[in-house]
């Protein structure tokens, strides 16, 4: 019977259960609210973690007593409450039950903890399915059932491939997830140049980004739901575009300068890698550079070569052969000034005939006036060492470019020889003094000198005020004064404890400048000066004064280092291997200057070796020429006034021996040999090579191939070098795209006929 009724009971439970819960979600309806005081309960309330309840295991039912309670469960109960504290996750506890009367007072006393409340930070909870008296009116009984968490799954509706900017629609699954709010994070934007607006995705370009989506307590309370998308931005189609630009002429120079530059600018229009979105401004791209070259307009042709060489006419003819100078009258009278663009190579013939008639008119001999560049050279200082490096190369670069023996026609060009020197003169800028060694004593110095008595304080505070900017390096020994200064006073620092002033006297004695001794006899000085080991007391005394000894060892150890023979060697590089073309007087002057030098002096003797230098390089300067005619001065048969590319190799040919080379000249700079290469013996073929063209400038350049017997002179022409463009031909990629596309709807496809079977 007993029996009966129990499951008389379960059944009516389950009953009403589903009467309030038909969807078994939480109940929506109206529920009776049953109040005990300040204790509220009512269906569909969800129990917490810390209530504290009993729980009836079969029927699921919390029964809240009334005063009638046994009360010898009281202590009983004490105990399990105290149990139910210390768990993490507290579940309904078996053997817990509330009496009535103390519940409504403790509910009065703090609400927010003993009313019965839903609870969303925990998975399994209790919800409230039924509240009634029960029968003996001596205690309230209430039903719950368990809650199950619903948990996030997947995401979905993101599109693998978009055109461009696209909105993020993502949908959480299953449909009723407990949350399924999506924020979203680019991990990876690639070269897309995506960013984030809201839920918008924008892009500028096309390729692959990486996206992050994430659900907060997606899984479960506490842990979030994430899944990673990889979107490909389709590229836009620049067929078109490929096409119009291989309709640029590749020689754009035959065009007027309007409509070449109209090409230029349609053709730097152009944005790589748009989004397929941006197709229709790809296409205009396309139009653009299609209407340009249309338009493109030739030009007639170009004297600008035959005017330069006219240019070149001396106004004086008188001073030249009758002979040479009808012959350059005679070309001069063929120029015919009505030639067309597609006649440019007969025009360039009459600036090469030109620049021939001139380059072969035969001067009576009259030496030009060097008094100027004399005289400027004679005010070089014999020591360049305190100026500048780049101030001394001016003026080095200014020496080597003198060309002696000129005649008088070339007087202009001597006369510029001496404005460049006298200018370079000018030029020389005196080196800034080093001071690397007041700036080393200063960090020296110890942001704390309270450890020091301040009688030698003072000293040290003199000698870092004393210390001005801006000295140039005459004023060096001023410079080092102060670092002495510093260091003298650093090394009189006075420790309140042992007594240091052996250490400072025997740093006193170094010399203030240790760049006359060899780097391991100073680096034994400086080992012995920086082991000084300060604030040690009285007590180790005797170590304190071992520094001293150490360091009047290394001071008598100090070594002078060699004089530095590096100028005199290189002057002596520069003595000619053939010396034979010269005065005899001029070698004389370099062979005594060369026997003069003295070798094994030390660096006190320095002045007196770069004296050597500087007495063998005004010897060499000094060089003069035998007497030269100028039938037999040496001049460029082949190459002469030609046109290249820039990035191509350029190649002149000069009517001298291989052997007689000795420099090679681009608009009257000396070039390094690394730039070009010889070949040929009884004529000299100079090419220069491809990366050095590349970074000359577009236009007209003259060229200078200087050889012992003279110098040959020519111009030539450099044109811009043209580029192909990419074509962008990505089709395959496209296509494994697409394939890997349908590949994954027919699998996803397959997923779902398979669960519906089910």
């Amino acid at each position: 019977m007993k029996k009966t009724k129990k499951m008389l009971s379960f059944v009516l439970s389950m009953l009403l259960i589903v009467t309030m819960f038909p969807t078994m979600a939480f109940a929506k309806e109206e529920a009776k609210t049953w109040k005990f005081g300040e204790l509220s309960l009512k269906a569909g309330d969800v129990l917490g973690k810390d209530t504290e309840i009993k729980n009836d295991a079969e029927n699921r039912e919390i029964r809240i007593l009334s005063e009638k309670t046994n009360p010898d469960e009281k202590k009983d109960q004490k105990d399990d409450k105290e149990r139910i504290k210390t768990e993490k996750e507290a579940v309904i506890a078996a053997a817990a039950s509330w009496n009535l009367k103390d519940l409504t007072e403790k509910a009065k006393k703090a609400p927010a903890d003993y009313l019965l409340k839903k609870a969303d930070s925990w998975n399994g909870s209790w919800i409230v399915t039924k509240i009634a008296e029960t029968e003996t009116k001596d205690a309230i009984e209430i039903q719950v059932r368990t809650y199950e968490y619903a948990a996030v799954t997947e995401i979905q509706g993101i599109p693998k491939e978009i055109p461009g900017t696209t909105a993020l629609t993502g949908k959480a699954v299953p449909e009723n997830a407990d949350q399924k709010q999506i924020t979203w994070e680019i991990t990876d934007a690639g070269m897309t140049g995506a960013v984030l607006d809201g839920t918008n995705l924008k892009v500028t370009n096309a390729g692959t980004v990486k996206l992050l989506a994430t659900i907060k307590d997606g899984k479960k309370t506490g842990v979030d739901f994430t899944q990673e998308f990889t979107v490909i931005v389709k590229a836009a189609d620049y067929t078109k575009v490929t096409e119009a630009l291989a309709l640029i002429p590749e020689d754009m120079g035959r065009y007027t300068e309007e409509s070449a530059a109209a090409v230029q600018k349609a053709k730097d229009a152009v944005k790589e890698n748009l989004p397929s979105a941006e197709q229709e401004t790809v296409n205009g791209y396309a139009a653009a550079i299609q209407t340009a070259v249309n338009a493109l307009t030739l030009l007639g042709a170009d004297y600008t070569e035959v005017d330069a060489v006219l240019a070149k006419v001396p106004g004086d003819l008188s001073i030249y052969t009758e002979e040479s100078v009808e012959a350059l009258n005679a070309v001069i009278a063929s120029i015919d000034r009505t030639k067309t663009i597609e006649e440019q190579q007969a025009v360039a013939a009459y600036a090469e005939a030109l620049e021939n008639a001139i380059a072969a008119l035969v001067r009576k001999p009259v030496p030009a006036d060097y008094q100027g560049v004399e005289e400027l050279l004679g005010k070089i200082p014999k020591d360049l060492s305190i100026y500048t490096e780049k101030s001394v190369k001016a003026l080095n670069a200014a020496k080597e470019a003198i060309v002696w023996d000129l005649d008088d026609s070339r007087q202009e060009e001597v006369d510029q020889f001496a404005e460049n020197l006298k200018a370079a003169l000018d030029g020389l800028t005196l080196k800034p003094a080093d001071y690397s060694a007041v700036d080393a004593a200063l960090a020296k110095v110890s942001n704390d000198l309270s450890i020091y008595t301040e009688e030698s304080i003072q000293p040290l505070q003199t000698a870092i005020n004393s210390v001005e900017s801006g000295k140039t390096i005459l004023d060096q020994a001023e410079v080092d004064g102060w670092a002495a200064a510093i260091e003298n006073a650093l090394a009189g620092l006075q420790v309140r404890k042992a007594d240091y002033s052996k250490v400072e006297e025997a740093i006193k004695k170094i010399p203030a400048d240790l760049s006359l001794y060899t780097d391991a006899s100073v680096k034994a000085l400086e080992d012995a000066k920086n082991s000084v080991v300060t604030e040690r007391p009285v007590t180790e005394q005797e170590s304190v004064d071992g520094y001293a000894k150490k360091i009047e060892a290394a001071i008598a150890g100090l070594t002078y280092k060699d004089a530095d023979y590096s100028k005199v060697d290189a002057a002596v590089k520069k003595i000619p291997n053939d010396l034979k073309k010269y005065t005899d007087e001029s070698v004389k002057a370099v062979n005594d200057a060369k026997a003069a030098i003295v070798r094994g002096k030390n660096i006190t003797e320095q002045k007196t070796v770069d004296g050597y230098a500087a007495a063998l390089e005004k010897a060499i300067a000094g060089l003069k020429q035998k007497p030269m005619t100028a039938q037999n001065l040496p001049k460029i048969t082949k190459g002469v006034n030609q046109s290249g590319m820039q990035g191509k190799e350029l190649s002149f040919t000069a009517d001298f021996e291989a052997k007689d080379l000795k420099k090679v000249l681009i608009d009257q700079k000396e070039i390094d040999a690394k730039n070009y290469v010889t070949a040929g013996k009884e004529n000299t073929q100079v090419t220069l090579k491809a990366e050095y063209t590349k970074s000359l400038a577009e236009g007209k350049h003259t060229i200078s191939i200087v050889s012992s017997k003279g110098q040959a002179d020519t111009v030539f022409y450099l044109k811009k070098a043209t580029k192909s463009p990419d074509t962008g031909d990505r089709t395959q990629v496209m296509l494994w795209v697409i394939l890997l596309g349908v590949s994954a709807a027919a699998v996803v496809g397959a997923v779902v006929y398979r669960k519906r079977e089910k």
